[in-house]
């Protein structure tokens, strides 16, 4: 099974394998058409090929082939619960390129990460090693640093949770907003995560919707949800404060709701997807619902 698509500079790929359940066999990889319509012509051949062979087609926005499946297979991680899961050693790899050497501090994963997200920050000697600092048009400033240790050049393998504060009009400003705050000790998730955090607010300055990240949200907010609701297919939210109304299946039926729902989700899984779907709210992710306004709703990918 092969991918043809166009030259084009796209970020998102097109990851074609099988899910063996204690670790991922890739097929194939190659960029997605840019062309709406090319694109679901694909994905929908591509589809049909895959299911014949019991295998499935995945879409993730990355800098690099390598950087895409590895994000695939965070998720992947994610939702079997193990944190072995890797690809197969019988995966088609020659279409992933060299292997990203191994980060050795927490911030050279940021800035890596900040970078491949087309996100510039500064670096200055004296906080090179405590603070990452992206500048926004406005003026205002976005600092980054490791929750506990207020270092982001300590070892990646000691990542306490990163924060990112956010300055309204410098770091002189006495007006001081916690962007994102994390106790999240795995530095890869950690990082999609905050990084997903400052593209949002960095093209909110802008007026402009975060498309690429949106998908690695949604695909975020579905690997939290659904191994304890398995057929969730949308999400209800207080248009307002974003809290967590009610999970429904694809046929619209509840099978969740607040705040009393026998079953289903724990209060730290609730506390996660409303943090990510939060990221969602002021772009475009969230869509209102026709007579509804104090509700919106996210359409899960499907699994």
């Amino acid at each position: 099974m092969s991918i043809q698509t166009t030259t084009t500079e796209s970020v998102e790929f097109i990851i074609v394998g099988q899910d063996q359940g204690t670790g991922y066999t890739l097929w194939d990889i190659a960029p997605a058409p840019t062309n709406p319509g090319r694109r679901a012509a694909v994905l929908e051949e591509l589809g049909v090929d895959a299911m014949d062979a019991f295998g499935s087609v995945h879409t993730e926005w990355a800098a690099t082939p390598r950087a895409a499946v590895n994000r695939l297979l965070a998720a992947m991680r994610d939702q079997s619960g193990l944190d072995d899961y890797d690809l197969t050693a019988d995966s088609q790899t020659e279409n992933l390129g060299p292997e990203e050497p191994t980060p050795a501090t927490a911030g050279e994963a940021l800035r890596r990460a900040l970078k491949a997200a087309g996100i510039d920050t500064d670096v200055d000697g004296e906080v090179a090693d405590t603070w990452a600092i992206v500048d926004l048009p406005c003026g205002a400033e976005i600092w980054i640093t490791d929750r506990i240790t207020t270092r982001i050049g300590g070892l990646a393998d000691e990542h306490k949770g990163w924060k990112a504060e956010f300055y309204s009009t410098g770091s002189d400003s006495s007006v001081r907003t916690d962007l994102y705050v994390s106790e999240d000790t795995d530095l890869a998730a950690d990082t999609n995560a905050v990084v997903n955090a400052v593209f949002t607010a960095v093209h909110a300055d802008h007026h402009e919707t975060p498309l690429p990240l949106a998908p690695q949200t949604l695909d975020s907010i579905a690997a939290k949800v659904r191994p304890h609701l398995p057929d969730a297919a949308f999400l209800t939210l207080d248009a307002a404060d974003g809290t967590l109304r009610a999970v429904l299946d694809e046929n619209r039926r509840t099978i969740w709701y607040a705040p009393a729902s026998p079953i289903g989700l724990p209060d730290p899984a609730i506390s996660e997807v409303e943090r990510l779907a939060n990221l969602l709210l002021d772009p475009a992710g969230m869509e209102r619902i026709p007579g509804h306004d104090d509700t919106s709703e996210i359409t899960l990918p499907r699994p």
